[in-house]
């Protein structure tokens, strides 16, 4: 019955990718997926690149720096400012510079910054090369447009907890043919549970190699049935109204975003001054039943009790959206004196002309 159900979801997983390759379904977070991807497709003694423009770009930096001297490589790291998309011309000017490396990564959905990448551009780059493209899609499988084989993305990462509609628990790999080969080429590195190979062989055979999370398998699937039956086009245009509604309310609002380059998977703001994160947070979710993400702190910038971020992926509806926007313009107000009102009309009504469209 496991393998049943096991089937049918990796089909499923496997159309909301985009590809007609393998996306593995591993016990562990995002994560814990993106590093089984990183330590399986770099090849041992070779160039690495890794872009990061936010804390989880800076994530896979620090994954790598841990395998740096097991595997003997050459970590080269390209990082932009927080808010800002994945440059273009840095990435073409390493990968001219190194031709011989193995692996780039890459954020397309920056959680932290609100911030999206060109992922489709800089994988024309990395086609054109040797080099495995290896994106994380924690934050876009599932809420933005992209396809793995047309884009030509050799390795895609996300989790069950964003756009998936999970608790968090799983992670999966979409494997593209030039990783495939690569892991045929290149003998395993120093792991065991973070091997691909591992995961790739049982899932020939509709099963996985280790104890599953028989729940959230069975659970995933029923996830991916509402995706596809309602149709993955349709979700990721809801997650954009959402999102360009969202936008309207902040700049009614008078806010700054955080981004340069806008994410619909979630939308971030800058406190006006003398706002209190954690006492509006807390006002929002014992007031309002509402919660909100905060800001993190990296090598990049430091955001923590700077900036809120609202999320519009996966269980999240106009409903859900409006009624937090309804509490944020509330104690928004309420922490400034009064003086933070919509320029125009209420919140809702700015969010509900701009969702209409």
């Amino acid at each position: 019955s496991f393998r049943s159900i096991f089937r049918t979801l990796s089909r499923q997983l496997q159309e909301i990718f985009g590809t007609t390759g393998p996306v593995l379904s591993i016990a562990g977070s995002g994560t814990t997926a993106f590093e089984a991807a990183q330590v399986s497709l770099a090849r041992p003694g070779s160039v690495v690149i890794t872009v990061a423009s936010g804390k989880f770009g800076e994530r896979w930096q620090d994954v790598y720096d841990s395998y740096a001297m097991a595997l003997r490589l050459n970590h080269i790291k390209i990082n932009a400012p927080w808010g800002e998309p994945a440059p273009i011309d840095p990435i073409r000017e390493a990968l001219a510079d190194h031709p011989d490396a193995s692996v780039l990564t890459v954020v397309h959905s920056e959680t932290s910054t609100a911030t999206v990448s060109d992922v489709r551009a800089i994988a024309d780059l990395t086609r054109r090369t040797d080099t495995l493209l290896i994106v994380d899609g924690v934050t876009s499988v599932g809420a933005l447009p992209i396809r793995q084989d047309q884009w030509g993305i050799d390795a895609l990462v996300t989790g069950s907890q964003k756009a998936l509609m999970l608790p968090p628990g799983l992670g999966y790999v979409g494997l593209g043919p030039r990783s495939l080969h690569r892991l045929e080429e290149t003998s395993p590195g120093p792991s065991y549970n973070l091997d691909l190979r591992r995961w790739l062989k049982s899932w020939r055979q509709d099963d996985v190699p280790f104890t599953p999370p028989v729940s959230l398998i069975r659970a995933q699937k029923v996830a991916c049935d509402i995706i596809v039956e309602t149709g993955l086009e349709q979700v990721q245009a809801r997650t954009r109204k959402l999102a360009e509604g969202t936008r309207a309310v902040f700049a009614s609002l008078g806010l700054e975003l955080i981004s340069r380059s806008p994410s619909d998977s979630v939308s971030g703001a800058f406190y006006p001054e003398g706002v209190d994160d954690s006492a509006l947070r807390s006002a929002l979710r014992e007031k309002h039943g509402i919660h909100i993400a905060g800001g993190q702190d990296g090598r990049g910038a430091s955001w923590k009790g700077k900036i809120f971020r609202i999320s519009h992926m996966g269980h999240v509806d106009v409903e859900d959206t409006r009624a937090a926007l309804t509490a944020l313009e509330i104690e928004l107000c309420s922490a400034t004196g009064g003086t933070l009102r919509s320029q125009s009309d209420a919140a809702v009504d700015v969010f509900n002309r701009k969702y209409s469209v």
